[in-house]
């Protein structure tokens, strides 16, 4: 029979994001999941365990990385949440290309704050006859309270860079 990762002494009672985990950090995962933020997405794996006497608690942080790293399949760096995937902006940047061009951004690509902030996904590229192409960015938006469609020369007032 399978034991919890966390307390091995204990059977599991349910497997995620391929860890058994015992009855107590099912409850606490649960709990935990319940106290993410509302913006959010998605919020039932934006925990983490702090250890015995902490337990598990939200992730700290906007969720906007998380977001990002569930829709494109990104799972590295140490900050994950239960499922496995990358929590951080910084870790889901790291390793990625700069694309100089903006001619060359596509749908799909990322978008970073200069800062390193927030980040999104390109949704739509609308090329200009001149001049820089229209982009969209779908983010999830502590600001917005949600995952949000936004406009990078409008509503980024044309700030970041793109990665692919």
């Amino acid at each position: 029979m399978a034991k919890c990762i966390n307390h091995p002494g204990r059977l599991s009672a349910r497997k995620l994001g391929g860890a058994d985990y015992c009855e107590q950090c099912v409850k606490g995962i649960e709990t935990a999941g319940g106290k993410v933020h509302e913006h959010v997405e998605p919020k039932e794996c934006f925990v983490w365990y702090k250890g015995t006497k902490e337990g598990w608690q939200p992730i700290t942080g906007t969720g906007c990385a998380h977001w990002v790293a569930h829709e494109k399949g990104i799972r590295k760096g140490r900050n994950r949440c239960l499922l496995g995937y990358t929590g951080r902006v910084k870790e889901l940047v790291a390793g990625m290309s700069a694309i100089k061009d903006l001619t060359k951004v596509k749908k799909g690509d990322l978008w970073f704050a200069d800062d390193l902030s927030h980040c999104g996904v390109v949704v739509a590229v609308k090329p200009a006859k001149s001049g820089d192409p229209a982009i969209t960015i779908r983010h999830d938006s502590t600001k917005l309270n949600k995952v949000a469609t936004s406009d990078w020369a409008t509503y980024f007032k044309r700030a970041g860079k793109f990665y692919k």
